[in-house]
């Protein structure tokens, strides 16, 4: 029994430091304001995370494992390799979150990661499961070249519409945001197949023109 109590007491704080890290962002992320948010003492805040940085890094894992949900419960719905790409793309831009307050809070995390290891190694876990879950559709519907290239380009317009999404002036919407990666990769692998195309149909006609003309 204690230990369930525990669990539910270390998932409601790290629920309220999630919420609070959106409110406040990194830097505004105080153990007496996470303690508020949950209703809990600054003692008992302290008694299950050692430290604000272990309590912060849960907070990172959370958000990234809310991220992931939302991406495999659109997952389980897709039919194709390419509706499981638009799956990811949209798991990652939650109806709930994407919005400017939220980025902000993204952006000073971000702003922390080149300082502090731990930040870092969860940002590239969560890169390299999100460039693994795009090679697997993508290697189906294209080159294992072109599915890196996509891939990358995926991971980079998340970030840079996230931050976009920050702006107050120049912000972007959600479906905006989804819209323009889905016509990026539509063109990308269009361009691709078209190559590909062009490759097979000059190829006859090279090895043409590599016959002597004594032997036509």
């Amino acid at each position: 029994m204690r230990t369930s109590i525990e669990k539910i007491r270390r998932r409601d704080l790290v629920e309220a430091a999630f919420q609070t890290f959106l409110d406040h962002g990194m830097n505004g992320t105080t153990v007496a304001r996470i303690g508020e948010q949950a209703g809990m003492s600054h003692g008992i805040v302290n008694y299950y995370f050692k430290s604000k940085d272990q309590l912060l890094s849960a907070v990172i894992r959370h958000a990234f494992a809310l991220i992931l949900r939302q991406a495999v419960d659109r997952m389980r719905l897709a039919t194709t390799p390419r509706e499981r790409i638009s799956a990811i793309i949209a798991g990652n831009f939650s109806e709930d979150l994407f919005n400017r307050e939220t980025a902000a809070a993204w952006i000073s995390f971000y702003a922390e990661v080149a300082t502090r290891p731990e930040f870092e190694r969860l940002q590239d876990t969560f890169y390299r499961r999100l460039h693994s879950n795009l090679l697997h559709d993508l290697k189906k519907i294209t080159t294992p070249a072109e599915a890196e290239n996509i891939a990358l380009g995926i991971s980079v317009w998340i970030d840079g519409l996230w931050l976009r999404c920050a702006m107050r002036r120049m912000g972007v919407e959600r479906d905006a945001a989804i819209a323009a990666i889905e016509s990026y990769v539509d063109t990308s692998l269009a361009q691709a197949n078209n190559t590909a195309s062009g490759t097979t149909r000059k190829s006859p006609a090279r090895r043409r023109a590599a016959v002597p003309a004594n032997r036509r």
